[in-house]
């Protein structure tokens, strides 16, 4: 499942742009992901997932095939991921979060769960010209756990967000933004 960073984008826009013209052409909800680098000594799995080789499974030798693309971690910097439902996921009433490819928002950091966390929301009632959105987050029983704004999630315990939350999915901190936010986030970065 293939996501787009739009970060180099988006940081580009929200130096020209105003803050009504970056809305327009940046509607939603973001996560700003910072995957962090250098700490191989810092997480230590206690597993390791094997590609088998169907062949020799049948005969009864387990000999792996080396491992490629799949088990390789995002490469460190910051990334911006639009918070959106992918429409090729199964999952409709929520969107997934985690290191294994088929989520809706795919980190790759080895200590982010296959399956960590997800983010459902409903249209609540605005006076603006469209619905406002509340989002929550819910932890899956991930093994290094999710944290907001320095509080651990309780498993399948939904949390509302804010923008500016500060989320963190084992060593990986994202901040939750909506578009205003965003361009106050990445407008004072090029100040």
């Amino acid at each position: 499942m293939s996501q787009v960073d739009h970060y180099p984008e988006c940081s580009e826009n929200a130096r020209s742009a105003s803050l009504d013209q970056f809305v327009k052409r940046w509607p939603g909800h973001f996560l700003l992901v910072n995957i962090p680098g250098g700490e191989e000594d810092d997480w230590d799995m206690d597993f390791k997932t094997d590609v088998l080789s169907i062949d020799k499974l049948a005969s009864g030798l387990k000999d792996t095939v080396p491992p490629g693309d799949d088990d390789d971690d995002e490469a460190p910097g910051t990334y911006l991921f639009e918070i959106k439902k992918h429409a090729d996921n199964s999952w409709l009433e929520w969107i997934a979060i985690g290191r294994a490819r088929n989520n809706d928002l795919v980190v790759r950091h080895q200590s982010v769960s296959k399956l960590h966390a997800r983010i459902h929301g409903k249209n609540d009632e605005s006076d603006g010209s469209r619905p406002a959105v509340t989002h929550w987050l819910t932890d899956m029983r991930s093994t290094a756990g999710t944290i907001v704004n320095d509080s651990p999630l309780r498993p399948s315990e939904p949390y509302p967000l804010s923008p500016g939350d500060e989320i963190r999915f084992g060593q990986v901190v994202c901040e939750y933004l909506d578009s205003a936010a965003l361009h106050r986030k990445l407008g004072a970065v090029h100040r």
